[in-house]
């Protein structure tokens, strides 16, 4: 019994540990994860520094990162069709880079779009027709066009952008 006793301690203490520091609207502070739901979220001081979860992924992980920061106006436009609408709630493809960006410019980022093909894909092609002058609207149709002829989930519920 005395084993049991040790473990729950153990477990307690662990979950404890696992709380950090957080504002007041939840998401961690600043050099903090938390858990949310299969994801982690990070919070930096600014968006010009990336996620410690970024570490040891490939630059062009964290480059996808690093412009999908600057790029929220196109990217909260285009949906993602990975399935996270119903596993994460997130509503464009935007969601799963960053979280939010805070009233004193730091930023909540979501890991969930470095473990997804689909996500890095998709924001990856839309930041390069940018660049290339495609307008947002020809960027939301060509997204919309390839992924809605495969195996791909639901999209997430994202607004057209303005013609």
């Amino acid at each position: 019994m005395k084993w049991l006793s040790i473990l729950m301690l153990a477990v307690l203490l662990t979950g404890l540990a696992g709380c950090g520091n957080e504002n007041a609207d939840g998401s961690p502070a600043v050099g903090e994860q938390k858990e949310h739901g299969f994801d982690i979220l990070e919070t930096t001081a600014s968006a010009a520094e990336l996620p410690e979860f970024l570490e040891h992924t490939h630059e062009d992980i964290s480059s996808v990162y690093a412009e999908s920061v600057h790029h929220k106006d196109l990217l909260e436009h285009i949906p993602c069709y990975c399935g996270c609408y119903e596993s994460a709630g997130h509503r464009n493809v935007y969601d799963c880079f960053v979280n939010q960006v805070n009233e004193d410019g730091t930023i909540t980022w979501d890991d969930h779009g470095m473990k997804c093909g689909v996500c890095l894909e998709i924001a990856y092609s839309a930041v390069q027709m940018s660049e290339n002058g495609a307008s947002d609207k020809e960027i939301r149709d060509a997204i919309d066009d390839y992924y809605n002829t495969g195996d791909y989930p639901e999209a997430t519920p994202t607004p057209q952008p303005e013609a």
